[in-house]
């Protein structure tokens, strides 16, 4: 004959310990939606941005024997803190004096803007069912950044060229100075893609040129990197990092007016 079972705090635990073993982990996870589950299964969906992000790095890239642990934030290095020579501070004060804002391009349809208000992380889209059709699990384990937001960098109205931008005919646009925190790097994908352990990330991140600070702070790295770059200083920003830049925001920001792209 069977018995019911009682409930009791002792069973409770057993099947929340059940639940957790049946979620998927970071490394399995298929789909955005498997790697939410196993985010909240671990206690770490509600990490901020950078927080997730050296989970995520951490768990894509174990230690093998004799290596330290792997965090991307560890590569990532504090723009306030960051020696300016007296020289290029004086060279690159013009170039500092012209408008540098960083906007976010979108919409196909060129004769309406987007509809929406706010530009958000692959994580949030992921949690209200928008999942872009440009990201990749890739995107959630290697790199672990699907807390921030992606925007170009602009220098008087000039952002660098790439290839996204001929089928997008919108822009959003905000000062660099008012951004309080972000980072820069360049396109990390590629360099990640085939490490497999925390000592081949190491490797593959170690010529990377990244800073994380203010929007006033990363202008004048970025400034005085790039001002004998002549007349279009914002194509010279890939050389910078050494690939495609990519200025990096921890969640998202508000969108007050769509610009069309001329």
């Amino acid at each position: 004959m069977l018995h019911t079972l009682h409930y009791t705090a002792g069973n409770a635990a057993v099947a929340q310990m059940l639940t957790v073993q049946r979620a998927p982990t970071v490394r399995d996870a298929a789909t955005a939606e498997q790697m939410i589950e196993a985010l909240e299964a671990s206690g770490h969906s509600g990490d901020d941005a950078y927080g997730l992000m050296g989970h995520l790095t951490r768990e894509a890239f174990p230690p093998g024997p004799g290596q330290s642990p792997f965090d991307m934030n560890d590569h990532i290095k504090s723009a306030g803190q960051a020696r300016i020579a007296p020289i290029k501070a004086r060279q690159s004060a013009q170039l500092l004096d012209k408008k540098w804002t960083i906007r976010h391009y979108s919409g196909a349809d060129r004769s309406r803007p987007p509809t929406f208000n706010d530009i958000a992380s692959t994580y949030d889209n992921a949690l209200a069912g928008r999942v872009s059709s440009h990201t990749n699990m890739a995107d959630w384990r290697s790199l672990g950044n699907i807390k921030f937001t992606f925007y170009l960098v602009a220098i008087d109205g000039r952002v660098p060229k790439r290839p996204f931008l001929n089928d997008v005919h919108w822009y959003a646009e905000w000062n660099l100075d008012d951004i309080r925190d972000c980072w820069f790097s360049r396109d990390l994908l590629g360099s990640m893609s085939k490490a497999r352990d925390a000592g081949e990330a190491q490797s593959a991140l170690a010529d990377v040129k990244a800073f994380r600070g203010s929007g006033t702070e990363i202008k004048k790295i970025l400034a005085a990197s790039v001002f004998g770059a002549g007349n279009d200083p914002a194509e010279a920003l890939d050389n910078v990092v050494g690939g495609a830049f990519e200025l990096k925001v921890p969640g998202g920001l508000p969108v007050t007016r769509w610009e069309r792209k001329t």
